[in-house]
């Protein structure tokens, strides 16, 4: 075959063409990278670099469809740090961030990389504990609420900040079976322990399950 006279070789048109093919597939995965990454940082708090609100619907749907699958149990924690607005009222509100921050942190380090923490809004954060009963989510609960009353918060001001965290918990299925059954339950057993003693871990009536 005679090959005309200023068109490229054949091995010199195959890479051009490679060449063309391996620019467009990466763009396209540059493409979905920055998108999974755009997708990602819409369910993340500013704040505290924790999941926000959006993204516990997202969760809490998925786990429900799952448990409901596969019959399994989860676990979803309310709580709220105790006098909060009195670290902001005599520090200012750039050390009540940082305090939120290192808050979020102490209860990050409670749970496992399969559980989910999110910064609720305020000084309020939700946890979602897959695979969980309520009695071993009162242990986890202990021990955030342990370990945040036992920590000097503001150290990097130089402060000594003591602080307390409320919960509230509640199961699925053992306590509620919907998506904003569970959390009213939580938020209703963490209000409970801060209208009593507050720094305190509260489980939902099992009665008010319909």
């Amino acid at each position: 075959v005679l090959a005309l006279r200023g068109a490229p070789a054949p091995d010199v048109l195959g890479s051009t063409l490679l060449n063309f093919f391996y620019r467009q597939v990466r763009f396209a995965l540059l493409n979905a990278e920055r998108g999974m990454q755009t997708q990602h940082l819409i369910y993340i708090d500013d704040l505290p670099k924790l999941y926000n609100s959006r993204y516990l619907n997202v969760v809490l749907d998925r786990e429900l469809k799952r448990s409901e699958r596969y019959r399994n149990f989860f676990s979803v924690l309310f709580m709220d740090l105790d006098f909060f607005k009195r670290v902001n009222d005599t520090y200012g509100h750039l050390i009540g961030t940082r305090v939120l921050v290192e808050a979020g942190a102490v209860i990050r380090s409670c749970v496992r990389e399969t559980d989910s923490v999110v910064r609720y809004g305020g000084d309020e954060y939700v946890v979602l504990l897959v695979e969980t009963k309520a009695e071993e989510a009162i242990l986890v609960a202990e021990r955030m609420r342990e370990m945040i009353e036992e920590k000097s918060f503001g150290q990097e001001s130089e402060l000594d900040i003591r602080l307390t965290i409320s919960i509230g918990i509640a199961a699925f299925p053992e306590h509620a079976t919907t998506k904003q059954h569970l959390l009213n339950l939580a938020d209703k057993a963490m209000y409970r322990g801060k209208d009593s003693t507050r720094n305190v871990v509260y489980l939902a009536d099992a009665q008010n399950v319909p």
